[in-house]
């Protein structure tokens, strides 16, 4: 049962990434309320699932380096993926929108690390169960959690800078002329 719902959320996952990367590389329509729908989305799973480590033994202390990294990178992202983000008029008559792709990889490696870590460390359950375990880890672990989660923060931080940036151009672009 265990492993058929890690499978279950593997192939959910893979799905989901083939989509957001073929509209990435290739582009799709974008409005500001689907930017900032979806940047609340990516922000609300990566606090849920770096605040689990909290629970397994990380020092709450730690919320400031989280927070230092994702305001850090937030703010990188923003001044540096402008150039690689094109925003163009499709025939359709929607504004569509392609690049930027360096903090989604950035994002999903840090995501999938720290699932794969979660599984390892904390048990097969830990899909379902993360934030009812009671568990507490080892020196190193804990270490291991603390590096992966500070990738997942760069990460997130890095998407919402890349969202900021595309929702800047959008309203450039529609002020032109």
């Amino acid at each position: 049962m265990v492993s058929s719902q890690f499978l279950i959320f593997t192939m959910v996952i893979i799905i989901v990434l083939i989509f957001r990367f073929r509209r990435i590389l290739a582009g799709g329509p974008v409005s500001k309320n689907r930017i900032i729908i979806i940047t609340v989305s990516y922000f609300g799973i990566s606090m849920l699932t770096v605040f689990s480590s909290f629970q397994v033994g990380v020092s709450i202390w730690y919320v400031f380096a989280y927070a230092g990294v994702l305001i850090g990178s937030t703010y990188f992202s923003n001044k540096f993926v402008g150039n690689t983000i094109k925003i163009w008029k499709a025939e359709d008559g929607k504004t569509h929108a392609k690049g930027g792709s360096i903090p989604y990889i950035i994002w999903i490696v840090g995501l999938v690390s720290r699932f794969a870590l979660g599984y390892v460390f904390i048990g097969p359950d830990y899909f379902m169960t993360a934030y009812g375990a009671q568990k507490t880890l080892d020196a190193f672990t804990i270490q291991i959690t603390l590096v992966v989660d500070l990738i997942m923060m760069l990460g997130v931080g890095a998407l919402s800078g890349r969202n900021i940036q595309l929702i800047h151009k959008l309203k450039n672009f529609k002020t032109e002329p």
